[in-house]
């Protein structure tokens, strides 16, 4: 019996609460206590809601339960209201009785003395109607009111006698409720998964390997005492041909430039250079910025402060200027540029298709603008934002901070028309470098995210952890489960990864704790690969456990 669900894992999780709704009940049957089945599916609910953790209950958990989450959410009749803590009891007796509460759970006696204690609390919510959120409100009415909610003609005749004053319902705790609805609540994002970062030693290595880093790095020695430039800020003709030239640049645009800005890579160098805040325009002349000669020495200072520049000269790629302005999509590639190092940190340094963050984009400024942003846009436009994303990729690459690489696979060919909306989709898939991942997980932490390193969940339980490390590397689900290991006394860990086998039955979280329990050194792991070996689908594991787990 899985416990334990993530965001995604909504019909998992369906299908999982019905089933332990149905073992809660027929165990409080055997014990002569009747039990409403609809509350304890709503205390799973509950739980669900709130992190996910079905076994995991503290006595915070219990009072938000009785005196918030219940009065909000539930619709009860007054004589109802007295089933509401039964049911809970069920639930944390069932969890305590097969062992299923987790280890950083309280007490069981604990938790049934939370219940009585917050029992009052409950019933002081109900009776204020304000507490309810606005579906709840209507429902308790209509139960009032005996409206079957089921018939919608009977719905529709109690709102029109609603709205004629005919029926009383309490229109200042409605007035209250509307207006606390239109406040929409934001989703929070899914929480991102441990990494493994480079050491110093592989940063320093990436650094010198930079193509990027030691084009910026001759460009500014280039520059020594100053080079002068045009009113606009540009090179002069000659020495964008000259500076080209000692960098191997710009091969086909040399003889035919009238001006630096047909040499696009010198170009793009001048300002990259500017925005990492190597070089500078004093008088009219360009000039090294002399707090930033000694980064021209320190290669790992240099490829973040080039990295964290790359967001600074979007609208410079390829000669470019095309994002001066807003967008088609009403986003510069600049602010775009987190959505896609989000995504990339994300997926832990596996590559991603660009279609994704191309749907990203889309979205994101589908819910700031009110309107589907394709619906406006021209074919011209989308072609033009994706030149420019290609630029920008190009050199990321370029610095080292991520590989690309293409799909000609028919399937993934499908997948991405899906996700770009159009039969023509970028093949191209993009994945972080240790580097880029180590500098990715520097500007999150500065700009306030809780990125986790691989230790983190060392006190959680360990269903939480098997269920977090199931969608990470291989690397970084078995050093954190070595980190998890290490952090219990004794046999502690191989006891907790014992109680879990017994009821485990997603392959994928069976065989990490099995690698887990390898690691504990216990001679009870043979006899647990047998117990729990994979099985066919359709089929439930064998599990050998004791009388009381034997319960339903």
């Amino acid at each position: 019996m899985r416990l334990v669900f993530g965001p995604e894992d909504v019909e998992v999780y369906a299908a999982a609460r019905d089933r332990l709704r149905l073992h809660i009940v027929a165990w409080a049957r055997r014990r002569s206590i009747e039990v409403e089945p609809a509350l304890v599916a709503a205390a799973l609910d509950h739980k669900h809601g709130v992190d996910g953790r079905l076994g995991h209950w503290t006595r915070a958990h219990v009072a938000d339960a009785l005196a918030v989450w219940f009065p909000r959410t539930v619709a009860l009749r007054d004589d109802d209201r007295d089933a509401v803590p039964v049911a809970l009891h069920a639930l944390i007796g069932f969890l305590a009785e097969h062992d299923w509460l987790d280890s950083r759970s309280a007490p069981a006696a604990e938790l049934h003395a939370q219940v009585d204690g917050s029992t009052p609390a409950l019933h002081d919510a109900l009776d204020d109607e304000r507490n309810h959120d606005l579906g709840t409100f209507w429902a308790v009415q209509m139960l009032r009111h005996d409206v079957p909610t089921g018939d919608a003609s009977a719905v529709t005749r109690f709102l029109e006698q609603v709205d004629r004053g005919e029926l009383e319902i309490d229109r200042a705790a409605l007035a209250e409720i509307t207006s606390r609805q239109r406040i929409p609540e934001q989703t929070p994002p899914p929480p991102l998964l441990p990494v493994l970062l480079p050491g110093a030693a592989q940063l320093l290595a990436a650094a010198d390997s930079s193509v990027a880093l030691s084009r910026l790095r001759a460009f500014t020695r280039w520059v020594r005492a100053g080079r002068a430039v045009t009113r606009e800020g540009r090179l002069l003709l000659g020495d964008a041909r000259s500076v080209a030239e000692q960098l191997d640049l710009d091969h086909f645009s040399r003889a035919r430039a009238r001006t630096s800005d047909d040499l696009p890579e010198i170009t793009l160098l001048l300002t990259w250079a500017k925005q990492a805040r190597l070089v500078r325009v004093v008088n009219g002349r360009l000039v090294q910025v002399k707090s930033a000669a000694p980064l021209l020495s320190r290669p790992i200072e240099l490829w973040r402060r080039a990295f964290e520049a790359v967001g600074r000269i979007g609208e410079h790629f390829g000669g470019s200027n095309v994002f001066g302005a807003p967008s088609l999509f009403g986003m510069s590639l600049g602010e775009a540029l987190p959505i896609l190092l989000h995504q990339l940190y994300a997926a832990g340094g596996d590559p991603i298709p660009v279609e994704r963050f191309h749907k990203a984009v889309r979205e994101t400024v589908n819910r700031r603008m009110g309107c589907v942003v394709d619906d406006l846009a021209g074919d011209v436009e989308q072609r033009l934002w994706r030149r420019d994303v290609t630029a920008l990729l190009d050199a990321l690459e370029l610095l080292g901070a991520v590989h690309l690489s293409e799909s000609l696979d028919t399937d993934d060919h499908e997948e991405l028309a899906e996700l770009a909306g159009r039969d023509d989709p970028d093949p191209t898939w993009v994945e972080l470098t240790p580097i880029g991942l180590w500098a990715v997980h520097e500007v999150l932490v500065d700009s306030g995210v809780h990125v986790p390193l691989v230790g983190e969940l060392a006190d959680e339980d360990v269903e939480y952890v098997c269920v977090r490390m199931a969608r990470a590397r291989p690397e970084v689900a078995d050093a954190e489960l070595a980190a998890w290991v290490t952090a219990r006394p004794g046999r502690a860990a191989a006891q907790e990864l014992m109680r879990f086998l017994n009821r485990v039955e997603e392959p994928r979280h069976r065989d990490l704790a099995l690698r887990a329990l390898a690691r504990t050194g216990s001679p009870a792991r043979e006899r647990s690969r047998r117990a729990h070996r994979p099985v066919a689908t359709g089929t439930q594991p064998r599990v050998e456990c004791d009388a009381r787990a034997r319960r339903p």
